[in-house]
C-alpha cells in the first residue's frame, strides 16, 4: 500500500525478505482460514464444510488465527513507527513478529496434521503453503534479531543468538601495605655495670 504524498505510507522496497513473507502469509492465511479446511461429501455432494477455525483440531485453529491477526497488528504498527513508543522492555518489534509468526506456523501445522487424515479440504494445502512461509520468515527473524535469548533472570545466555560478551576481569589486588616501623635499639646500661647502691650499707 502507497500512502499520500508526504505520508507515512508503506515501502515495500524497505522490507526485508523475512518482513514480506510474514505480512504477506499472514494476510493470505487469514483468508485462506474462512474457506474449506475440510469437506465432507456424500456420494460426491459436499454436504458440510469446515474451516481452519472448526472441524478437527479447532483448538490449533483458533489459536493460529488469533496469532495471525496479532502478527499483522505489530506488523503495520512497526512499519508505521507506532511500535516505537511502546515500552516492551528488552524484547524488540522485530523478535515479538519473529515469535507471533512461530507461533503462528507451530500451531498451524499442528491444525492441518488433525485434518490431512478427516476429508482435508483443497484449503488446508494452501493453508500448508502459508504457513510454511511464515515460519520460514519468521525463523529468519528471530536470528536476526539476536536469537532466542533468555531474559536477564535467566542468567543472561542465549539459544541460537551470538555468544554474550566476556565478562570484566576481576579488579587487581591493592599494593602492598608499608611494614610497620623497626623497634628502636635497646638504651644502653649505665655506666659501673650494675645497679647503682640503695640505701645504707651496714650489717644488721
Amino acid at each position: 500500500m502507497e500512502g499520500g504524498s508526504g505520508s507515512s505510507g508503506f515501502d515495500m522496497s524497505k522490507m526485508s525478505t523475512a518482513e514480506k513473507l510474514l505480512a504477506g502469509g499472514s494476510i493470505l492465511l487469514l483468508i485462506d482460514s474462512f474457506l474449506p479446511w475440510q469437506s465432507y461429501d456424500v456420494a460426491g455432494i459436499n454436504i458440510a464444510s469446515a474451516t481452519m477455525w472448526g472441524g478437527s483440531g479447532s483448538f490449533a485453529g483458533v489459536i493460529a488465527g488469533l496469532l495471525a491477526i496479532a502478527l499483522i497488528v505489530v506488523g503495520v504498527l512497526s512499519m508505521t513507527g507506532s511500535m516505537a513508543n511502546m515500552n516492551m522492555g528488552t524484547m524488540s518489534a522485530d523478535k515479538l513478529s519473529g515469535f507471533l509468526g512461530l507461533g503462528v506456523a507451530g500451531f498451524g501445522l499442528l491444525k492441518f496434521l488433525l485434518v490431512i487424515g478427516n476429508q482435508a479440504g483443497w484449503a488446508a494445502f494452501v493453508g500448508l503453503v502459508l504457513l510454511v512461509a511464515i515460519g520460514y520468515g519468521a525463523w529468519q527473524k528471530v536470528q536476526s534479531s539476536g536469537g532466542f535469548t533468555m531474559g536477564s533472570t535467566m542468567g543472561g545466555g542465549t539459544m541460537g543468538g551470538p555468544a554474550p560478551p566476556p565478562s570484566a576481569p576481576p579488579p587487581s589486588a591493592p599494593p602492598p601495605t608499608a611494614p610497620p616501623p623497626t623497634a628502636p635499639p635497646p638504651s644502653e646500661p649505665p655506666p659501673g655495670g650494675g645497679m647503682p647502691p640503695s640505701g645504707d650499707s651496714s650489717d644488721y
